[in-house]
């Protein structure tokens, strides 16, 4: 039973729209298995347009799991991609010194010290895959913070203005 609830949770994380396709699939295919394995001694050949039926839906149905998964595919490298890109620009050896972490009541925002911008890292699974989860310090207050507001950078004496910062926009990796 566990192999199963492997096969529903990889088939939770297929975004709905291409689960839609997937389905819209499969039901094609086996709408043309059904009326192939139909009795066919009585049952004429299925027609439409000079065609017979069987091949269309299985020819449509096949294309469009295929280019699911190949949208599936694509989606994942260019997810990799910008992965490899935040890591090398965000390794975990220059924080505290290039860039710092700030939790505001959940909300994580990273502060790069170079560029004098913050990113709101969105959703968790991002802070997740770029190893940041439990590296920042929590503040108790709303973001954006008030701009005369020091911050502390990691849990070391420095501190900067929340005013030095510009919005940078959001990290997101999914």
């Amino acid at each position: 039973m566990e192999g199963f609830n492997f096969f529903t949770d990889d088939w939770k994380k297929i975004p709905q729209n291409y689960r839609f396709i997937i389905i819209a699939g499969l039901l094609l295919i086996f709408n043309s298995w059904l009326l192939d394995h139909w009795d066919i001694r009585t049952t004429p050949v299925y027609m439409f347009w000079g065609r017979d039926i069987r091949s269309i839906g299985y020819s449509i149905g096949s294309t469009l799991i295929i280019l699911c998964f190949l949208l599936l595919i694509l989606k994942q490298f260019l997810n990799t991609t910008k992965l490899i890109m935040y890591r090398k620009k965000y390794p975990i050896e220059k924080l505290n010194i290039d860039f710092f972490l700030t939790s505001f009541r959940g909300k994580v925002i990273l502060f790069d010290i170079k560029e004098k911008k913050f990113y709101h890292i969105f959703p968790w699974t991002t802070a997740e895959d770029l190893l940041f989860v439990g590296l920042w310090n929590y503040l108790e207050k709303d973001f954006p913070p008030e701009q005369e507001d020091l911050l502390q950078v990691g849990h070391t004496n420095r501190y900067r203005k929340f005013k030095d910062f510009d919005d940078g926009g959001i990290i997101n990796t999914r």
